[in-house]
């Protein structure tokens, strides 16, 4: 990733880490941020920050570099099914 790619990443993070406290929240007494959830659909954002969260941590952590992740070594030649 570079630059950029980490800044928005972060920024992602923290707004994943929002949702995630205000689905956590809004599980038991619902939430209000320019919309309003009753308490067992508070849980919602929940699962939107988690979504965001864990992306970007699994994204942030992939050391592989794009050549090696994805080589010419993986595409077979020939096709599996013979005529």
């Amino acid at each position: 990733m570079n630059a950029f790619d980490r800044l928005c990443a972060m920024m992602a993070f923290l707004l994943g880490i929002v949702l995630l406290t205000l689905g956590a929240i809004g599980l038991f007494a619902g939430c209000s941020a320019h919309f309003t959830l009753p308490p067992v659909l508070g849980v919602l954002p929940a699962f939107v920050g988690w979504g965001v969260v864990r992306a970007v941590y699994v994204a942030w952590n992939d050391r592989r570099d794009w050549d090696e992740q994805y080589s010419d070594e993986d595409v077979p030649l020939e096709t599996p099914y013979e005529d």
